[in-house]
């Protein structure tokens, strides 16, 4: 649930200096985790059904667990507020692992051009609970029920609950790829596709378009991938081994010249990268062939 909590000072309150008071939004923080959970074969999300008054008919929706950190209990209020609003959609001895997804501004609908208008500053969190099996006791069944609904079938949600919800989602499939073992399970290229910066990463983000998108305009609606980061950090153009020493001193260990040279023609074959016909001059070495990336083809290439 998104919502404006008196607990926490807001952005303007706390600053001093009247300038930044006249010209900001105010702040109320909360913190939301959305869990996910297994249950009967199915990976669903907690959205527990709540009973707003925001609501013309006062009819209770499925929204993303809200908690108030308390300010004065620091990063361990942060972790607490996690933790509790956790606990609104499974019990607390049934998480296994909670993890930051990130922050989110979140503007009440229709007060764009409202300055008074109190901005949500959500702190979304992922948890992960522990699975519900088809042969699970009816009470056990029927509380899953009542509080998680199928990633695949997802209801139509609020603005602020979708926000949080892709966040969290987002956030929780970085993950699950991130692991050492997964990383070891899954073939290379479908490692590679599934990695962030990439469109189309799971079949549940398709729930996670808000309503008022068609699927035609979603498909027609551009989508610029992040830059990769050694982009920004070399120049234009550069050579294979200026690249690989990057890596090399960023992760403290030395990487195979011949593995590196391979992987790196790969990606050359698929057009992010271009091979130039000019080489390093002035170097004390072998002269290396020089290396742009192409922006156009990267777009593309994030898109198949």
């Amino acid at each position: 649930m998104i919502g404006v909590m008196n607990p926490v000072k807001t952005h303007a309150e706390s600053s001093t200096d009247p300038s930044v008071i006249r010209g900001s939004r105010n702040f109320a923080v909360v913190a939301n985790t959305v869990v996910f959970r297994v249950v009967r074969d199915e990976l669903c999300v907690g959205l527990p059904w709540v009973r707003t008054t925001s609501t013309r008919d006062d009819a209770p929706r499925r929204l993303a667990p809200m908690a108030a950190p308390q300010a004065s209990a620091g990063d361990d209020g942060l972790e607490a507020a996690a933790r509790l609003a956790a606990a609104q959609s499974v019990s607390p001895k049934e998480l296994v692992r909670i993890g930051h997804a990130g922050v989110r501004a979140i503007l009440p609908s229709g007060t764009q051009n409202d300055p008074a208008a109190i901005t949500t500053l959500s702190i979304v969190s992922w948890a992960i609970a522990r699975p519900v099996p088809s042969t699970a006791s009816l009470s056990i069944t029927v509380e899953a029920d009542e509080n998680f609904v199928p990633l695949a079938t997802l209801p139509v949600l609020d603005e602020a609950t979708r926000i949080v919800l892709t966040c969290a989602f987002e956030a929780f499939l970085d993950a699950t790829l991130a692991d050492a073992l997964t990383r070891r399970l899954l073939p290379r290229h479908v490692l590679f596709r599934k990695t962030d910066g990439f469109n189309g990463r799971s079949p549940f983000e398709s729930g996670l378009v808000a309503p008022s998108a068609t699927p035609s305009a979603i498909a027609e609606i551009p989508v610029e991938p992040d830059m990769p980061i050694f982009v920004g950090l070399l120049p234009d153009p550069f050579p294979l081994s200026m690249l690989r020493e990057l890596y090399e001193r960023l992760l403290g260990a030395p990487l195979d010249r011949g593995n590196f040279r391979r992987q790196f023609h790969e990606i050359i074959a698929h057009g992010p990268i271009k091979a130039l016909p000019i080489f390093e001059r002035g170097v004390p070495h072998r002269a290396g062939q020089l290396f742009t990336f192409d922006r156009a083809a990267w777009t593309r290439f994030a898109a198949k």
